[in-house]
């Protein structure tokens, strides 16, 4: 299914609307276990500086075949061999990997909609204990020069209802992103003691 007011537009015009560098800064990657999920993974916009740091795989999914062509296209620009592409529509048939699999998953601009819950749920799934959901949404509390209506944005209230019995909790861990987007992250629950370094 098809996430509403989630058309994309023009490249660089898009690229031009995220602080790239300071969100993937904020991912932490370094310390991320294993391989990471990018949950509509669009032109690439992340999958490609994220994939440069880690030397784990990433698992980039997307429902339309243009956004993986696209992505597929910068990643062979920068030569990047770590990056598997999943045509896939998650929110209906899941992300098709293990439980307690990956590291890391990435759910960016893609909340906005009133079964979140379905892939927060799905996120939780396939992340080991002490994996990380890293969450990145449009602001609802400024005017954006894209993204949904204001009225349908996710903010981190939204989110901490949505992950109510989930094993995910979060880590105190988001802030504003300028200019437009902001952050948080939330951690899968374990019985024992994990390293997590913020």
């Amino acid at each position: 299914m098809k996430v509403f007011d989630s058309g994309m537009p023009d490249e660089a015009y898009w690229n031009s609307l995220l602080d790239i560098p300071l969100i993937v800064d904020w991912l932490n990657i370094k310390d991320v276990v294993g391989p990471i999920v990018e949950i509509g993974c669009g032109y690439g916009t992340f999958t490609v500086p994220v994939a440069k740091r880690t030397q784990s795989q990433v698992y980039a999914f997307d429902i339309e075949p243009a956004m993986i062509e696209a992505a597929k296209r910068n990643v062979q620009v920068h030569a990047i061999n770590n990056v598997n592409f999943y045509l896939r529509d998650v929110l209906e048939k899941g992300s098709g990997l293990g439980s307690d699999s990956v590291g890391m998953v990435l759910l960016f601009n893609i909340l906005h909609f009133d079964e979140r819950r379905v892939l927060l749920e799905e996120a939780g799934r396939i992340l080991k204990p002490g994996g990380v959901v890293a969450i990145i949404h449009w602001r609802k509390d400024i005017q954006t020069p894209r993204g949904p209506n204001l009225e349908s944005r996710p903010d981190q209230q939204i989110i901490l209802d949505s992950i109510n019995g989930l094993d995910l909790r979060f880590d105190g861990n988001s802030r504003i992103l300028e200019p437009y987007h902001w952050g948080m992250q939330l951690v899968k629950s374990s019985s024992y003691p994990v390293n997590v370094t913020r």
